[in-house]
């Protein structure tokens, strides 16, 4: 390599004020290597490893420029050689084995993993990535957490496995094969982002949540279960008819565990921040972080200006009762336009949610203020939201019901572009693409499943492992990360998730009232707006802003010569939604031009990488981190 470094820098870096990775990889130590993947994520104050482990058989380091030790169990150990083994830790650890106090966290996990090994993780709770390097046998175990919250991608180039916390340091390297899963791109039109292990690369795959995977050089990998929250079902969850004092319990049990993992993700002497949407999720975090902290809390809101739907007044009646330091946010295409790439480059895997650009415009600005951010993801996922009524409605009442009734109708209902499959695919994609295999056979697993016998509770399940671990979690990591901010999901919490699905399906939704037991919870909490209204959601109003500011950006990017050469779309049927001309109706074509905007900003980004960048002394760029250009 001659001393030179492969990095990507599409942009000027903000020194990041918390953040930490997970670098890797099977085989002898390699400098070059190891540096060119931390300069990958220097958003992150990512450039030289804070604890590395080398050794002949592979390399593992936790790249961190500042001390992560505000929340969790204080670990001072990140990095371990124990038992033959290395060890290296990435974001934290709310409990172990359900103590909160552990003494050497890291020779715990080493002294048990020796013992009975990758079973003795599934003790473990919080928002971590686990790294353990077995030098005898060679194979490297990466773990990911419960609920997902944290992700890491693993990729080969040639024979060499390597594994990281964001995909580019990864797909950086210039021997790294960037074809293109044909059965992604089908599977990103149809769920707005690719679920499961793989992604939109075939030599790239991201951990599904819950899980470790085990490589080793020459083998393909090998997925472990280690958190199965569907087997906690009970018995009593068949039972329709409660009691007021099961009712009761249910409800104070929710609360107990809500209130539970705000404290222990409170980060100790120093202000803390909130994405406060001004629906029940969000204002419930809000409420439990005002209650419970002894330092400044500031929430933050979004709108997209006066003549759109917003949800600024029920935001601010939260934050009027809990006195917090409230900010509104005005968020305009004419002002990110120019950033929508980075935001791209940020994501890694195209995610085709609206709501992302929103995330990383707000990311930057509440970067200012905190380190560290509480948000309400994981209250639909975790507790039987709207979009699971369609679904209901059918399961409950006899519809037609042909194969895969249940797949199909599932692909229809995220309403993403499902139908743009056939008339907007090129021939020469479809004829790789087996509709059954790569769509409807990522559902029938969780239909079938004989342990999650209750259908809500299949819909849950399908809701945190795909959209939870592969949309809504690495959105809120990447957007927050990309600004040095660190996300804090309480909603996501292993045991609320547990107790969800312990609880009977009529806690969770009754009388067409979805999350009834969250809104039972606190509603002496919230005004009685927020706990009395139906949800309504964020609404970003694409299907405008591709009507005014943001249609060249749109026109530029799908209609150029790069897009057209690829033959993924076909440029006729791209051209209709550029004019909105189709028999659909109003109100499909905002959400479908962001999803291709995404995808096709990202392809062409995949195309220029890597950049080379001569540096002689790495150590520069550490000193000053805004410094680093564009080739």
């Amino acid at each position: 390599m001659h001393g030179s470094v492969t990095i990507q820098l599409p942009i000027t870096f903000v020194k990041p004020k918390s953040m930490d990775a997970l670098i890797g990889f099977l085989g002898s130590c390699n400098t070059a290597l190891m540096q060119r993947m931390a300069a990958a994520m220097q958003h992150r104050g990512c450039l030289l490893p804070e604890q590395s482990l080398v050794h002949q058989e592979g390399t593992l380091a936790r790249l961190q420029l500042h001390q992560f030790d505000a929340i969790g169990l204080n670990i001072a150990t990140r990095a371990l050689s124990k038992n033959d083994c290395s060890f290296v830790l990435c974001g934290y650890l709310t409990s172990i084995d359900g103590q909160s106090s552990v003494h050497e966290p890291l020779h715990w996990i080493a002294n048990e993993f020796s013992k009975a090994g990758l079973n003795a993780l599934t003790r473990l709770r919080g928002a971590y990535l686990l790294a353990i390097l077995e030098h005898r046998s060679k194979r490297l175990h990466v773990v990911r957490d419960a609920a997902g919250i944290r992700t890491a991608a693993f990729g080969r180039i040639g024979n060499q496995w390597m594994i990281a916390s964001e995909p580019k340091s990864i797909t950086s390297e210039a021997g790294f094969s960037k074809a293109i899963r044909p059965a992604a791109i089908a599977q990103y039109l149809a769920f707005s982002f690719v679920p499961g292990v793989g992604t939109m690369l075939e030599d790239l795959f991201e951990i599904p949540c819950g899980h470790a995977v085990t490589l080793e050089n020459g083998c393909e990998p090998r997925l472990t279960s280690l958190f199965e929250f569907e087997r906690h079902q009970s018995l009593a969850q068949r039972s329709s008819q409660l009691t007021s004092e099961e009712e009761v319990n249910w409800i104070k049990k929710t609360k107990d565990v809500i209130s539970k993992s705000v404290c222990e993700l409170l980060p100790r002497g120093e202000p803390v921040g909130i994405f406060l949407s001004g629906g029940l999720d969000s204002s419930l975090v809000a409420a439990e972080v005002a209650k419970q902290h002894s330092h400044r809390v500031l929430t933050y809101s979004i709108h997209f200006g006066p003549k759109y739907p917003h949800e600024l007044a029920f935001a601010a009646s939260v934050a009027k009762r809990y006195s917090t330091q409230h900010h509104e946010i005005l968020i305009k295409p004419r002002d990110f336009s120019s950033r929508f790439e980075q935001m791209v480059w940020h994501l890694d895997d195209p995610i085709g949610d609206p709501i992302t650009q929103p995330n990383f415009e707000l990311a930057k600005r509440v970067s200012q203020d905190v380190r560290y951010v509480f948000n309400g993801e994981g209250g639909d996922p975790v507790f039987g939201g709207p979009k699971n009524l369609p679904m209901l409605l059918q399961h409950w009442y006899n519809v037609p019901r042909r194969q895969n009734f249940r797949e199909l109708a599932y692909l229809a209902s995220y309403r993403r572009a499902y139908e743009e499959c056939e008339p907007l695919l090129h021939d020469s994609i479809k004829s790789k693409i087996d509709w059954q295999r790569d769509l409807e056979a990522l559902l029938s697993p969780y239909f079938q499943n004989s342990e999650t016998d209750l259908f809500l509770n299949k819909l849950m399940s399908i809701n945190i492992r795909l959209k939870g671990a592969h949309l809504i979690l690495p959105k809120v990591e990447r957007m927050l990360a990309a600004w040095g901010l660190t996300p804090l999901s309480p909603l996501f919490d292993s045991r609320l998730i547990e107790l969800s699905f312990q609880m009977p399906p009529r806690m969770k939704l009754r009388d067409g009232i979805e999350k009834w037991v969250l809104k039972k919870a606190y509603e002496a909490d919230l005004p009685s707006e927020i706990i009395d209204r139906p949800k309504s959601g964020m609404r970003v109003p694409v299907h405008y802003w591709f009507l005014s500011d943001m249609r060249r950006l749109a026109r530029r990017t799908l209609r150029s010569r790069s897009c057209e050469r690829a033959k993924i779309f076909k440029p006729m049927r791209v051209k209709s939604l550029l004019r909105y001309d189709n028999d659909e109706g109003p109100g499909r074509f905002g959400i479908r031009l962001w999803m291709l905007l995404t995808f096709e900003t990202w392809r062409q980004n995949l195309a220029r990488q890597p950049v080379n960048e001569k540096i002689t002394n790495l150590r520069q760029l550490v000193a000053q981190p805004t410094a680093a250009k564009n080739d």
